[in-house]
């Protein structure tokens, strides 16, 4: 363990400690707030049971699905923008302010085009996973060394062969960048969206125990959801990491 992770996880048991004896003491009310070793016995509890799993599953494959769907656009309209900078010089404005538009109120409409269920779910997933991915695209484009663009061209390679064997795999870290993120606005959207008007996923679990003030459980599912990030955040970061991108 490098001594940067290992003061993460002393700073990380620092606060659960507290967070543990301010429940403990009283000192926050325990329907706003129960202690994590509550939060961990209620996952447990939760994750035995065959409903909870199948809502975890179906949330797992709302996000994937998004981000399978986002990569693919993404890249494509990365490659897209960049080999014509006039349209990439217009859609910049867009760009830099999407996130800062009101996507999650499209949420509705989709409902009314999509109908309940999974679809308008990973729709709305893919919007706000997919633009990630196409900066990170667009970066790794920009930076592809001057030399490797020689070489397409003394082999005398056309546009696809030169993006698919040499331009995509120079700058797939900057790819992966943005489908790591990706995944982080994916279960974002996709959770935000169970909570509304979804009939399954632990997104509709955790807002249905709030709703019937269950609070530990409500706790446990979201420590759940929390891992299952960190889980996947971790993976990613390795597969960054053996491809020559060091992990933060």
């Amino acid at each position: 363990m490098t001594p940067r992770r290992g003061r993460r996880l002393i700073a990380l048991l620092l606060f659960v400690a507290s967070l543990e004896a301010v429940c403990r003491a009283h000192l926050v009310r325990p329907t706003d707030l129960v202690p994590p070793s509550v939060m961990v016995r209620a996952m447990a509890t939760a994750l035995v049971e065959p409903a909870t799993l199948y809502d975890l599953w179906q949330t797992v494959r709302s996000v994937s699905a998004s981000v399978a769907i986002a990569a693919l656009v993404g890249v494509a309209a990365g490659i897209l923008l960049h080999a014509l900078p006039r349209l990439r010089g217009a859609c910049e404005p867009f760009i830099a302010s999407y996130y800062a538009l009101p996507l999650f109120a499209l949420y509705p409409l989709l409902v009314v085009v999509l109908g309940v269920g999974t679809l308008p779910i990973v729709f709305t997933g893919t919007l706000y996973a997919a633009m990630s991915v196409l900066i990170g695209t667009l970066s790794g484009l920009d930076h592809v060394p001057r030399v490797f663009r020689k070489v397409a061209k003394v082999h005398r390679l056309g546009a696809l062969k030169a993006l698919a064997g040499i331009y995509i795999p120079s700058c797939s870290a900057e790819i992966l960048g943005g489908i790591t993120l990706a995944v982080s606005y994916a279960f974002v959207a996709v959770i935000a969206s169970e909570f509304l008007l979804a009939p399954s996923g632990i997104g509709h679990e955790i807002a249905e125990a709030y709703t019937s003030f269950r609070i530990e459980r409500m706790y446990g599912l979201m420590l759940a959801l929390v891992i299952l990030t960190m889980v996947v955040n971790a993976v990613l970061r390795q597969v960054r990491v053996r491809i020559g991108v060091p992990a933060a």
